[in-house]
Parts: structure tokens; sequence; C-alpha cells
């Protein structure tokens, strides 16, 4: 059995005093971190509600600079017809999703080129650490992770997420069948089509929980095969699998733990969030002045192919993320501790598993006493 205790000093330990190790921690929170930023415009008022002056409502005097005038006139000509009429405008829309899609993917693979080689580069530095008490610079931990075994570990996740993909085609065709009853079905047939299709997808999604924490569980072990031992994919499933199997009381232990950490974690980090908003208000201005830079860009790009509001829309919406980046950094440091120490308990879990495995290896393949 592993002790738990020991492991969970050992990474803090580790944290606060090898600190390049913050620096991936921040890429893995920016990357890898889930937060998102950015409001919708208000509004939900319809064309109705404009007068012949082009005021939407007393509040809001359109006619008071060029600029409202401009955006009201741009709004009223390119977005009020789609919103109006989306029926006459389905290829607009088409070519909106197709352009949203590109955008998407081309931020996927930026955020997957930084997130796996800095998860790679994390895992081989503590290890590298542990094992002989050398610190390295971020170059040298770079060059650690920027590696075909990044790139296994992005394959090892496409792949533990296909059964997502499945669990929405099946809850999509249950909701389908469901729609099929309510149209089809009156009175007991129609109560009794909702209650089975409420009830499998209740099923589905409670099933799916349970092996999505599995699965978290084990890509553990087989993230660390492919890192530390240069494993292949199939053969990092294996060894995963027969590690996790072999040791399943003492990886659920653990993960019992992380979880209660990640929990008190979060309820820390709602308390810091507020306790940090004069943090915030003073590095908005540096953060205005390092988003400026890619939204001039953006808008001088977009302003010799758009005219109007277009241009300055799009130059706002390119430097919100560096804007919300700067201004919130002190949470990304935070969550890239939490992450580093995170990352560090698995690999000194999976260190202390193989060490207390080739201990017991020997004596399992003594030959049997001579008669």
């Amino acid at each position: 059995m592993i002790d738990i205790g020991k492991i969970l000093k050992r990474a803090w330990h580790i944290l606060w005093n090898y600190r390049i190790l913050w620096i991936f921690g921040i890429l893995l929170a920016i990357t890898s971190g889930g937060s998102g930023g950015g409001n919708s415009g208000s509004g939900g008022s319809s064309g109705s509600n404009y007068n012949a002056n082009g005021n939407a409502n007393p509040g809001i005097n359109w006619n008071s600079s060029p600029f409202l005038r401009s955006l009201y006139t741009w709004f009223q000509q390119n977005i009020e017809p789609l919103i109006l009429h989306p029926a006459q405008y389905i290829a607009t829309f088409v070519w909106i999703g197709i352009a949203l899609l590109l955008l998407f993917i081309v931020i996927g693979v930026v955020m997957a080129l930084v997130r796996y080689p800095t998860e790679t580069a994390v895992i081989r530095m503590v290890n590298e650490y542990e094992a002989t008490g050398q610190k390295v610079g971020f170059r040298q931990g770079w060059k650690l992770g920027w590696n075909r075994r990044a790139f296994r570990i992005w394959v090892i996740d496409l792949i533990v997420s296909i059964p997502g993909f499945l669990l929405l085609a099946v809850l999509g065709g249950l909701a389908f069948l469901a729609y099929l009853g309510v149209r089809g079905g009156t009175g007991a047939a129609l109560a009794g089509s909702l209650i089975t299709t409420i009830g499998c997808a209740f099923l589905f999604i409670l099933a799916f929980i349970v092996f999505a924490v599995m699965l978290s569980l084990l890509r553990q072990f087989f993230t660390r095969f492919v890192a530390l031992e240069d494993a292949g994919i199939g053969e990092a499933f294996r060894k995963g699998w027969n590690m996790f199997k072999r040791n399943w009381k003492s990886a659920g232990l653990m993960w019992l733990v992380m979880v209660g950490l990640g929990i008190g974690f979060g309820i820390a980090g709602v308390i810091v969030f507020f306790l940090l908003i004069p943090t915030y208000i003073v590095l908005a201005i540096p953060a205005v002045i390092v988003a400026i830079i890619p939204g001039l860009a953006v808008f001088g790009i977009t302003s010799i192919f758009a005219s109007g509001p277009l241009a300055w829309i799009l130059g706002v919406l390119a430097a919100l993320p560096f804007f919300f980046l700067i201004a919130f950094a002190p949470l990304s440091v935070i969550s890239g501790w939490f992450k580093i120490f995170d990352s560090s308990v698995w690999t000194l879990t999976f260190r202390e598993i193989q060490a207390l495995e080739n201990v017991a290896a020997p004596a399992e393949v003594l030959p049997p006493p001579a008669k």
C-alpha cells in the first residue's frame, strides 16, 4: 500500500522548491483550465422597439455620436434581417458556422501544441527531480515535453473521449424517440414514452459518469507510461490497465483524496477570486495596454476588407482574450499551482507503485525449493 501522506508532503515540497514548474503550471491552467470569459452584448429588443429617430429606447441616444449612429445603421442593415428573417439567410448562417468551426479548430490546435508538451514536460521534470534531485530550466524542460510522447498523450485523450461522443449520440437518439412519442402518442402512452425515455437517459448519464471517472483515473497511468517509459499507445493502455488492476485500492484511495483536495481548492478559489478584485483593477491598465496591440492589428487587417463597426467589433473580440489573460493572471498562477501539485502527486504515486512492484517481483519469480 502506498504512503499517501508521504506522497502529498513530497508533492508539496516539489511545488515550492522547483519554481520553474510554476511557468508550466500557468501554461496548463491557460490551456486546460476551462475558464471562459466574454459577455454577450445586452439587448434582446426586437426591431419594433426602435423609433423613427433610430433610438431603441429612451435610455440610449443613438444620435449622440457618429460612432453610435454608424453602429445602429450597421446593426439594422446586417444583423436585424438575420434575426427577423432567418430563413432567408441560410447560406449566411452556414458560412458563419464554417468560419466558427475553423476558428475553433485553429484555437484547439494552438492549445494542444502548448498543453501536451507542457504536461509531458511536467511529468518528466518531476520524475527526474525525484530520481536525481536535478532541476532544469525552462528550455531544457520544454525539450523534455516537445517530442512524440506528447503526441501519443494527445492520441490517448482522443481515444478516451470517444465514449463521450457515443453518449451524445445515444442521448440524441433518445431525444428523437421522445419527440416521436410526444408527437404520436396520447394519454397513458405519452406518459409512458416520456418516463421510459427519461429513465433510459438517466441510466446512460449515470453509467457515463462512472465510466468517465474510471477513465480519468486510468489516464494517470496511461500518460505516465508514455511520458516516463516512452511506451507506445497500445502498450500504455495495456500496462496502465494492468498496473491499475494490481493496485486499484491504492489508486482509488489516492483518487478520493485528490477529489477532496480539489473540492477544497475550488471553494478556496471562489473566496480568493473575490479577495483579488483590487488586484484585477490594478492589472486592468497593463491588460488594456497589452490587449491594444492584437486588437489594433486585427482592426487594421479587417478594415481593409470591411468598413464600419465590423472592424471595431472584430478588433475588440481579438483583444478580449489578452485582456482577461493579464487582468486575471493571479487566478492562472493559483490554478497552475494546483495543477503542478496534482500532476506531481500522480507522478510520485506512479513511482511508488512501481517501486513496490519491483520489490515484490523477485519473490514471485524465485524457483521452487529443491526436493
